[in-house]
């Protein structure tokens, strides 16, 4: 099996978790509290910046040039999605600069970025590992909604969000994600892909506290 066929096998109960939380729910029924969900576009961009920055570091772990291509393409798509999709969404909802720089961000955030970058120190299919869940759970999560909810979503004051995690550039950057790491982890040891494995899993339980905190006590 490939990689992230295995990925997804150990993690897919984590994901379908994820997909079922209220914050999710409620933002697909358009029923979600305005400013849980202003919130939750304040911590995430917050935890953007930072992913990107953990992005651009990727950089100092390889000297091949066709992989630094790929890591070059993924940090201006991840770039390109902020300005896209957080930005204008964030003005949407009178969300300003100060509000930005004043912003704390959450317990939960500033431990997974720091278990990110931990990975990422491990070596770069690690890292490359960790940064991948993030992505492709979005687009997990934003099919699944899209599936059980499309009359609601279509209706939604959150619509453009469950868009832009379902578009076909989002969904093509994450196969090309996932295609490369297949590539450099082609022939690793059962040992090695249990490790990735259980990185990509950590990874998928941190997503689940943020969820949760961004319901519970984000407001």
């Amino acid at each position: 099996m490939k990689l992230s066929e295995v990925l997804f096998d150990q993690t897919a109960g984590l994901w379908e978790e994820a997909a079922e939380k209220p914050f999710v729910t409620e933002m697909a029924l358009g029923t979600l509290d305005k400013e849980r969900f202003r919130s939750y576009m304040l911590q995430d961009y917050l935890y953007l910046l930072d992913y990107i920055d953990i992005l651009n570091s990727t950089m100092d772990y390889t000297e091949d040039p066709e992989l630094r291509s790929f890591l070059q393409s993924v940090i201006k798509e991840t770039q390109n999605e902020s300005e896209r999709v957080h930005l204008p969404n964030m003005r949407k909802i009178g969300i300003q600069d100060d509000d930005v720089s004043t912003c704390v961000k959450a317990d939960v955030i500033v431990e997974y970025l720091d278990y990110m970058r931990k990975q990422l120190k491990e070596g770069l299919i690690a890292g490359l590992t960790a940064l991948l869940q993030c992505s492709w759970i979005y687009a997990y999560i934003g099919r699944r909604a899209a599936e059980q909810y499309p009359e609601a979503i279509a209706v939604s004051p959150f619509k453009s969000w469950f868009e832009a995690y379902t578009c076909d550039e989002y969904i093509a950057g994450n196969q090309k994600w996932i295609d490369v790491l297949d590539k450099e982890t082609a022939g690793i040891s059962p040992l090695e892909r249990d490790k990735l494995c259980g990185v990509f899993r950590m990874c998928a339980i941190y997503e689940n506290r943020l969820w949760d905190w961004l319901y519970e006590e984000s407001v």
